[in-house]
């Protein structure tokens, strides 16, 4: 998937001989993928990341080594995320928006396809 990604203009998904779906890498995440925000830091504290869940635009939060990954619903504004978790005691270091890779854009078509 990684050299598809790299490499291709056109990606297509078969499943069971049938098209699930066409399109660019980047038309295939904008349809599939969630948004996302990288966040690389220190101090995020159990109490902090249950008030990132309980906010409506965040769907889901990773913590990986003064890492965060908040999955993110529809157009969600990254400063009043990063904003609670620096009044909450939070260094950080880098904000990125991301974006899903094509396998877990894969991934998720053959979900919805089962």
């Amino acid at each position: 998937m990684a050299e598809a990604e790299r490499l291709c203009g056109l990606v297509a998904v078969i499943r069971e001989g049938r098209l699930v779906s066409i399109g660019s890498p980047d038309e295939l995440r904008a349809r599939t993928g969630v948004p996302r925000l990288e966040i690389s830091g220190r101090g995020f504290e159990d109490a902090t990341l249950a008030a990132l869940r309980a906010r409506p635009e965040v769907v889901a939060v990773e913590r990986t080594n003064g890492h965060l990954t908040l999955e993110l619903a529809g157009d969600a504004e990254p400063g009043p995320l990063v904003s609670l978790l620096v009044q909450r005691g939070a260094e950080i270091d880098e904000v990125r928006r991301g974006q899903a890779s094509l396998e877990e854009v894969f991934v998720t078509l053959m979900e919805e396809e089962s």
